[in-house]
Order: C-alpha cells, then structure tokens, then sequence
C-alpha cells in the first residue's frame, strides 16, 4: 500500500466527527499503553481542547518526554508540558506538573506479556496563576502516586490502574481535594505495512467526590463534597503512529467519550481533544 495513503488512513482513525477527552483524567490514563519496542526515545507532542460549553475553556499544552531502557525489560518515562487554558474568567499559561513512570515487564512468553507500572505525578505548576479557578491552573497542585499493571497477547492489551490523590490543592478559589481514580483499559493494535493502529476502550471511576472550599475569604476554613464529583466515564480511543523515516515517528491521536462526567471543577473534562507527536529513537 502507498506510504502517503497509509498516512492518512492512520489520520482517518485518529481523527472522528465528534471528539471528546482522551481521557478527562489527572494522570492515570499514562499507565497501561501497549509495549513499546526497546529503545530511548525522546518526544514533542502537543494537544488542543475544550470543555464542555458550560465552562467554555480552551486549552492548549506541548509536552517534552523521554523514555529510557534501563534494565532488562524496564523502561524509566518522564515527562513535563507547558500548558495554557483559557475561559470567560481569563487566561493561564505555565509549567505543568512532572510525570515520572516506571515500567517493568516481569514475564514475556511468545506473544504474551506482563508487566507493571509505578510512578508519580509531581506538583510543579503554579495553581494561583491570576487568582483563578482550579480549571484554570497548568498543574493539579498535588503530588500523586500512579500504579497499574498490564497483560498483552497477540496484540489484545488489558490493564488496571490506580491513581492516589495525595492532599490538596493550594488554588485559593476551590482549594480543591480530587478523588481517587481507577482505569480500566482494553484494546486492539495491529499493523498495516509500517503504520501501528490502536484502538481501546477506557473506564475510569472516580472512586470517591471530590472537596472544595466552602467558607468565604479571611474566614476559618470550611469544606463540602462535590455532588456526582465521583461519576464514571468511558472513552473510545484511536491511536496512530507512522514512521516518518529511520528512527523518527510520528503518532496522532484522538477520542470520543461513550460516558462522561459533568462536574469539570479541576478542569479535566474535554469537549474535544486531538494530539500529534513526533518520536525519535537514540
């Protein structure tokens, strides 16, 4: 099949007539991807939404990774955006929080795979940025720990992962505590010449509401539940990577929610999202 067709058949998948959220998640949607080959690689990527028209949020991030073979089936990722939203309310732009990912695979037999992953998410944005809202901020104000594992077999990929929301955000306008998140993920890859495809299903529970300040400025501190804050959501995911030449990728990617929740006070929730990224292997 002709490379230039391949390319926009890749696109094709990755980009449907009704987009939502990747994810709508604080981080955990970063565990449980299929195996990558063993390699370093470093990538640039960026991502465009918005929220629901309730909110009217715009929000633009370029992300820098990296990915490093450290030991025999282990693989150290990090990674950090630049990120910049905008609202009816103002605009915000900074430094993101700092993702580091640690993945093991512990048993590789044929073409089944198990492996686990551990890491965190690391509070580095500023979340006052022009006294705004928390769905305003670059980062989630709290230092989170991220854990999953993951089993794959000709080419079918389940996984389970846990993201711990640790303490509360420092924003003076929601001072916001998030729930607990738990992904379940399934999905198919497969190939078509050189061009990877993925499609996958992804389910995230809060597991409970999330908090915010309810007492006015210069009073004691008083907090309050979110209502429906620890809604479900479920995500339809197209994944496309396209050898742009030797050791040099580039991966599209888009979704559409089949359920999503309503509460949007940390800004997650996506009315539509699209990435594109380009990865070089060293």
């Amino acid at each position: 099949m002709n490379r230039n067709i391949l390319v926009l058949v890749a696109a094709a998948a990755c980009l449907p007539n009704s987009l939502n959220a990747q994810c709508s998640d604080a981080g955990v949607c970063s565990i449980g991807h299929p195996s990558e080959p063993s390699a370093h690689t470093l990538s640039l990527s960026y991502g465009f939404g918005t929220s629901a028209k309730a909110d009217s949020l715009t929000f633009h991030s370029v992300e820098a990774a990296a990915n490093f073979e450290i030991l025999d089936g282990g693989r150290l990722s990090v990674g950090i955006p630049f990120n910049s939203q905008s609202g009816p309310l103002g605009s915000v732009s900074g430094i993101g929080d700092l993702t580091i990912l640690w993945s093991q695979i512990l048993s590789s037999n044929g073409n089944a795979v198990f492996g686990f992953q551990a890491g965190a998410k690391i509070a580095l944005a500023n979340v006052n940025n022009g006294d705004l809202p928390q769905a305003y901020q670059s980062g989630l104000g709290t230092n989170d720990l991220l854990l999953g594992m993951h089993y794959e077999v000709s080419g079918l990929n389940v996984a389970l992962a846990y993201q711990h929301s640790a303490g509360r955000s420092d924003n003076k306008a929601t001072r916001l505590k998030r729930g607990d998140d738990l992904l379940v993920r399934g999905g198919y890859t497969t190939k078509i010449d050189a061009v990877r495809l993925t499609g996958e299903v992804l389910a995230i529970k809060r597991l409970h509401t999330s908090n915010v300040i309810t007492s006015a400025p210069g009073q004691p501190e008083t907090f309050a539940d979110l209502p429906n804050s620890d809604q479900a959501q479920v995500n339809l995911v197209a994944r496309g990577l396209y050898p742009v030449s030797d050791g040099l990728n580039l991966a599209l990617m888009a979704a559409v929610p089949l359920l999503k929740r309503d509460v949007n006070v940390d800004g997650l929730t996506r009315s539509i999202a699209l990435s594109a990224g380009l990865t070089v292997t060293l």
